[in-house]
């Protein structure tokens, strides 16, 4: 059995979220990554972006889980709290130890770049400040207003695609931000599939979601169309941002497990399938990361763009 304090994190939630700044740094940056001496440069700031990314993302986890307490004792009995594995004071603690510890981490961030790299100071500790703060309002306030709470996760992901593009330079690449919109679409499309499995106890808690509001059918329709547009979204940098063979042919594994999943929302929307399509979407995002990777590494220095920007 997994450690309780390691289950509320959510680990490999943890690890998506972090690797969606460090993925937008070297989009945006891939010299940065092709140079030994400029890598060993930054390296103690990827440390940081690691460890603070970390542990904003799982103060978020932990947090849900204090404030959904009473929803999880219906909707997931087994989670650490609601089985009394974690004691309610215990997490809320530990949320904000891990909320103490990325503030710091931005703020070390910014300090190291300014001093060591010349860089802008302040979108670290700035990125990292809202990030506490939509971590702490999620559950508390969002959540309970339906789409709202949705948006917001997926809004973090986003976030990270966008602090990877500003942190060593402050200069806005369309590539990663194209990036930053498939993840959006793909998380925000698994946030309000996954109402349809907490319907009975968000009924219960008068927490309104789109499931609540308008039925499992229609919430697997609207989750359904958010996730495919994933797949326009993730075309665009072939056009506009000098996106390589690598990223066409990676890219299109990405978008035929996005067709798959819309097309199974629209036809099996059990909760119980909702349950492992929640996963394959988190396995689709990594692979996607995986993809903007070899992009980062690959494109334009080795493998030519498809078509180059001029």
């Amino acid at each position: 059995m997994i450690n309780p304090w390691i289950r509320i994190m959510r680990p490999f939630n943890c690890f998506l979220l972090t690797m969606c700044a460090i993925v937008g740094i070297m989009v945006s940056n891939p010299e940065e990554f092709q140079v030994a001496s400029q890598l060993l440069n930054h390296l103690p700031s990827l440390i940081m972006i690691f460890i603070g990314g970390w542990a904003l993302s799982a103060s978020a986890m932990v947090l849900n889980d204090y404030f959904d307490i009473e929803v999880d004792k219906i909707n997931d009995p087994d989670r650490p709290i609601p089985s009394g594995e974690i004691k309610p004071n215990q997490a809320l603690t530990f949320g904000l130890i891990l909320i103490s510890i990325g503030l710091l981490m931005g703020l070390g961030i910014d300090l190291y770049e300014f001093f060591m790299n010349d860089s802008q100071i302040g979108v670290s500790i700035i990125t990292a400040v809202i990030c506490a703060i939509m971590a702490a309002a999620y559950t508390r306030y969002m959540k309970r207003f339906s789409i709202v709470g949705n948006l917001a996760v997926s809004i973090g992901v986003w976030m990270g695609f966008l602090y990877g593009d500003l942190v060593f330079d402050f200069m806005p690449e369309v590539l990663p931000q194209c990036m930053a919109a498939a993840a959006f679409f793909l998380n925000f499309g698994r946030e309000v599939s996954k109402g349809i499995m907490d319907i009975e106890g968000d009924r219960e808690n008068k927490v309104t979601t789109v499931a609540t509001a308008f039925g499992s059918k229609w919430t697997a329709r609207i989750a359904s169309a958010i996730i495919f547009l994933a797949i326009p979204t993730s075309i665009i940098p072939i056009f506009v941002a000098g996106a390589s063979w690598v990223y066409l042919f990676s890219i299109n594994v990405i978008q035929a497990l996005v067709l798959a999943v819309s097309i199974w929302l629209l036809i099996d929307y059990r909760p119980e399938t909702i349950k492992k399509i929640k996963y394959v979407v988190l396995v689709t995002m990594l692979l996607a990361l995986v993809a903007f990777s070899l992009e980062a590494f690959l494109g334009g220095f080795v493998v030519d763009p498809i078509i180059p920007v001029v």
